[in-house]
């Protein structure tokens, strides 16, 4: 059951396409330290493998998105042959309401890497979900055409194409990634978390008003992050998914962390690249303003954000989310850690 609806929830996402060409207005985060650079924080994973993470301040913001930006996301599925009804009911979470950001909070510069989950692994043997049961979710190409499949073999050691040592690691799942938070804050005596849904957005939007970091016109982004571009379309001509972006970002599966532009706090890839768990329960927000909101009280799915290098425009807009299962796991999904807000801050 769990891995029929992981698999749904998240091929939606890389199957279909959208933009938008609207703006929403947002409360502007106050700029870290008066506009000085912002605090950095560094945590020691062992054989001269580190963890950076830039503090990020609090402030107010308006998480969601507006009517028109639904309704063109819903229009772009259509054009791609995803019926209405269906398309109107995958955006129809994304409620605006005001979010007030209490306490600052350090966030990862960066996705996770393979070198750094490797320094996990070395040091506490732990084994993935993948590798417990012998398979995860990859896919072949053939014939133009990428193909999604169980993998007897496939996990974060084995993906489905090569990655180097300063790739996001992926091929995780929710519990793998709060197992690599656990250890870590074991190890450096920090609380080392996976960031609230709220925090999340909040630092991916770092003060934009905008569907994306670089603006509301997906064909602007180029040098902004790895997305389904004209690399991958090359990979797979005759996928019959929708719209790509319409610039080449140089790669056709993951990148190097930190290859394209920061945003204003700081971080990379915080749209693309590889989807990020969030702590929270998969749900509808809560009804009107809320501070420091941690998700659901119940439910079985776990959030992800963030878009990968195979998700269309509209799927890695900033208040775009999808929910997976715990044990979910896939060539497109990493994560990156957070320090508890109010927790040992330096």
């Amino acid at each position: 059951m769990w891995k029929t609806l992981g698999i749904a929830m998240f091929l939606l996402g890389i199957l279909l396409a959208g933009a938008r060409n609207d703006s929403t207005a947002q409360a502007q985060p106050a700029a870290p330290d008066g506009g000085a650079k912002a605090k950095e924080l560094t945590l020691d994973l062992g054989d001269k493998v580190t963890l950076k993470l830039v503090q990020i301040p609090a402030g107010k913001f308006t998480m969601g998105s507006p009517d028109e930006e639904k309704k063109t996301a819903v229009k772009e599925a259509v054009a791609a042959g995803v019926p209405e009804a269906k398309a109107t009911d995958a955006f129809k979470d994304e409620v605006q309401h005001e979010v007030t950001i209490g306490k600052p909070f350090y966030m990862g510069i960066t996705h996770v890497t393979v070198d750094q989950f490797a320094a996990f692994v070395k040091d506490s043997g732990y084994k993935t979900d993948a590798e417990k049961d012998g398979w995860a979710i990859g896919f072949d190409i053939k014939d133009g055409k990428i193909d999604f499949k169980s993998v007897d073999g496939c996990s974060w050691r084995k993906p489905s194409f090569d990655q180097k040592g300063d790739h996001p690691v992926v091929q995780v799942s929710w519990n793998d990634a709060k197992a690599f938070c656990d250890w870590l804050s074991k190890k450096s005596g920090k609380t080392v978390v996976l960031p609230t849904e709220a925090q999340w957005e909040y630092a991916c939007r770092a003060g934009t008003k905008t569907a994306y970091p670089w603006g509301d016109n997906p064909d602007d982004g180029k040098g902004w992050g790895n997305y389904s571009d004209q690399s991958l379309k090359k990979k797979i001509p005759n996928q019959e998914s929708g719209a790509f972006f319409s610039w080449d970002d140089g790669f056709v599966f993951t990148s190097p962390v930190a290859s394209f532009k920061a945003n204003a706090f700081g971080l990379y890839d915080m749209n693309g690249n590889a989807c990020q768990w969030c702590q929270d329960r998969y749900g509808d927000y809560k009804k009107g303003a809320v501070t420091d909101p941690t998700g659901a009280d119940t439910g079985s799915l776990r959030v992800l954000r963030g878009g990968s290098w195979g998700d269309k425009p509209r799927f890695c807009r900033s208040a775009y989310r999808r929910g997976g299962d715990p044990g979910l796991r896939f060539d497109g999904i990493g994560f990156r850690v957070a320090v508890a807000a109010g927790v040992d801050l330096p």
